[in-house]
């Protein structure tokens, strides 16, 4: 390889690295202010609009320096650009975690100071980082012709780094090393990139870019604008319907990320082979991209009638991804050539810097104004409607201001226009509207609520007799037989709990464990749910006897996190807990050791916590891991299985507890219930010798490799054999030991 080609092929590797440095911080820093500042959508779009805020202001500020000739030698800029990446990355969590105190402190008094805090505080933590991201290929730019490449190349590559990036993080670093040496992991490749540069840049001939000529013409800042805008917006609605198909879990996200980004870089690779007037492509890209996106929402949209769920088995993720690679393929490769494109005619870095801060900004509104309007107003397929719909009305605009808007033009863009929007339309299957994406039981076919929001897509669904919750194509919870153990996962804790003044349910459902504990009578009884949307569906189930209009009932919506967090000085006789299922992005929070232990400083001295354990949902190890952690917390707990759903639920104390006589009528005899303890203080004890903490930083529940393979044969064999299936766990572990 002769030395140019070496140089080339360094510059290239260390834009692709980059790149996947680059979403894995933007991994970290959301799950960093998750737990600092709670999950919500506000939370997302703080963090989101923080971020891209951050890439425009580098963009621009590096176009500023080149004009005034500050940026004669790019290569040092980039490495610079690279050390600033990783440097103040690494202060981010810190930074979070001191704001999320700052947080607990305004918010009972002053809720929306507490909010306008957060996205400053979140803006200026993450604006060095980002900034330096933003300025990366504004800054090589001008340097790539001395390289041998093309600034869409180099775009491109920088993409493909992101789609391993967010591969690599979720499937090998986040499950074998934690949070913490993730980081760590992407700020040395951070710094390797940027002492390559170092050590290139003097071998480089300096060169002054001030050429304000090149700044790009309105026109091209509107096309980047849209651009983004455009992508963003299919980003967010048609998530929204792939997450009902294969479920909110991490490696869902991963697998969705990356099969969207693929086809980005494919259109940059396309762009930098583009050899004919790039006016004249993009006037034929832009209506292309728009009929391409007509005919891809309705195959996204039904892609849960297509596919069969199979959970917890590795194998089925590459067929998934291949699947929405082959459908997003084709419009958003097209989408993706529009900024490469755009790059290859202003290749300054001036030029190159406006061009990227115009799609942030278009990308930014594109994912708020969808989220928190779009999305609520119409649903997602018409969200993504009206987004192939605006690429279609700027074709028009940027033909007519190019001057070739010729009859013969204006014609086949029409055409175009109706073809597409008539075949979403033959094919559109109502989702959000007429049906709930996601249901596995036909039975469940007639939807009596549906309200899409910015977090999630809350239904109820009515099968005969029974009503079921549906998030996001999840069949959360329900009135039905197997349902039993809800009431009891508020009556259980209420017999334990010496005393019964406060009280606070964490996930509200249907409201029957609400309920249950409601029919205790305590002083006051806390509701907290993240979606909105679940507490207007309430009165869908009538087994909660309208739990919501009970003066001592007080409903909020947030994280269960954040508001214990919020919760300084109040505490609680009685805490339950019931989140989604655990492999669910996001609920391995609710079940960490730092979780339990901000419970335990919430509870009352003698208080009692009960929490939910999804046998069917969890492998063995896992199960061990949840029983492990709240026991590390609450050390008199014991685990009790209903004898009709066989799921269990774990009932903790500071101090020894045992049940009294219940004031109300329970459909068990006291016999009943204490035979179905399955496993004492004892056996509690036992088992959680053998299994693994679950924490913030290792996120088993999210990445850990027992989401792959959970036992999914169902939850009888879990609440029939619990106490045999503990002992063999116990078992193989000493077993293990043993053998070392």
């Amino acid at each position: 390889m002769t030395p140019t080609r070496a140089r080339r092929a360094a510059l290239l590797a260390a834009v692709t690295a980059s790149g996947a440095g680059g979403l894995v911080w933007e991994i970290l820093w959301q799950h960093h202010a998750t737990l600092s500042l709670g999950a919500s959508a506000i939370g997302a779009a703080i963090t989101l609009s923080s971020l891209m805020a951050g890439f425009a202001i580098g963009g621009l500020l590096v176009g500023r320096l080149a004009r005034q000739g500050r940026l004669a030698q790019p290569l040092y800029a980039y490495a610079w650009a690279e050390l600033l990446v990783g440097g103040f990355a690494l202060l981010v969590p810190g930074g979070l975690h001191l704001l999320g105190l700052l947080d607990a402190r305004l918010f009972p008094a002053h809720p929306g100071l507490a909010l306008a805090v957060q996205w400053l505080g979140t803006g200026v933590l993450l604006l060095v980082p980002s900034a330096a991201m933003g300025a990366t290929i504004p800054i090589l730019a001008p340097a790539a012709p001395r390289f041998g490449t093309r600034v869409a190349l180099l775009y491109g590559l920088n993409t493909v780094g992101a789609v391993a990036g967010v591969l690599i993080a979720t499937f090998a670093l986040l499950p074998l090393v934690g949070v913490n040496a993730t980081a760590g992991a992407a700020a040395v490749v951070d710094l390797a990139v940027a002492l390559w540069a170092f050590r290139t840049a003097p071998l480089e001939v300096s060169t002054v870019d001030a050429t304000p000529a090149l700044a790009p013409p309105p026109s091209a800042l509107a096309l980047a604008f849209v651009s983004g805008l455009v992508i963003f917006t299919l980003e967010i609605s048609w998530f929204r319907s792939l997450r009902a198909a294969y479920q909110s879990s991490t490696e869902t996200f991963a697998i969705l990320i990356g099969a969207f980004l693929m086809p980005l870089a494919i259109g940059a690779g396309v762009a930098a082979r583009v050899r004919m007037r790039r006016a004249e492509a993009l006037a034929w890209l832009l209506p292309l991209a728009a009929v391409a996106v007509f005919w891809a929402t309705p195959a996204i949209d039904q892609l849960d009638r297509l596919v069969a769920f199979e959970q917890g088995t590795l194998w089925v993720l590459p067929q998934r991804f291949l699947l929405v690679l082959v459908i997003v393929a084709l419009p958003v490769s097209l989408l993706g050539t529009l900024l490469p494109l755009l790059l290859e005619e202003h290749t300054s870095t001036l030029g190159s810097g406006r061009l990227y801060a115009a799609n942030t900004i278009g990308a930014v509104v594109g994912a708020l104004g969808s989220a928190f309007v779009l999305l609520p107003a119409l649903g997602a397929t018409r969200t993504s409607w009206l987004a192939a719909g605006l690429l279609l009305v700027f074709a028009l605009a940027w033909s007519a201001h190019r001057k070739a808007l010729r009859p013969r033009r204006l014609l086949a863009l029409l055409v175009a226009g109706a073809v597409g929007l008539g075949v979403a339309i033959a094919f559109d299957s109502g989702p959000g509207r007429q049906r709930v994406q996601g249901l596995r039981f036909a039975q469940f076919s007639r939807p009596l609520f549906i309200a899409e929001g910015p977090d999630a897509t809350v239904s109820v669904v009515q099968g005969g007799r029974s009503r079921r919750l549906v998030i996001d194509g999840f069949e959360a919870t329900g009135e039905w037989a197997a349902g039993n153990y809800m009431t009891w996962m508020g009556h259980l804790p209420a017999l334990a709990a010496p005393r019964l003044g406060n009280a606070l349910v964490i996930c509200f459902g249907t409201g029957q464990t609400a309920d249950a504990v409601r029919q205790h009578r305590p002083a006051s009884l806390d509701i907290v749910d993240l979606s909105p949307a679940v507490f207007r569906a309430a009165p869908y189930f009538e087994s909660n006897h309208g739990v919501l209009d009970d003066p001592i009932v007080h409903a909020r919506v947030m994280d269960g996190r954040a508001f214990l967090r919020r919760a300084a000085g109040r505490s609680y006789d009685l805490i339950t807990l019931e989140p989604m299922a655990p492999y669910f992005a996001g609920t391995n929070n609710l079940y960490s050791r730092e979780f339990y232990a901000l419970m335990r400083t919430r509870l009352s001295p003698g208080g009692v916590v009960a929490q939910w354990v999804p046998f069917h949902l969890l492998s063995p190890e896992d199960m061990a891991a949840v029983v492990a952690t709240f026991h590390e917390a609450f050390p008199y707990t014991r685990l009790w299985i209903d004898p009709m759903g066989h799921t269990g639920i774990l009932v903790g104390s500071d101090a020894p507890w045992a049940l009294k006589q219940s004031p109300v009528p329970l459909p068990y005899t006291d016999e009943v219930v204490a035979a179905n303890m399955a496993l004492d203080y004892r056996g509690v004890a036992l088992l959680s010798e053998v299994g693994a903490a679950i924490t913030d930083d290792n996120q088993r529940l999210a990445y850990g490799y027992g989401r792959l393979s959970r036992f999914d044969v169902g939850a009888l064999p879990w609440g029939a054999n619990v106490k045999g299936i503990s002992l063999s766990i116990v078992k193989r572990f000493h077993a293990e030991e043993l053998s070392r």
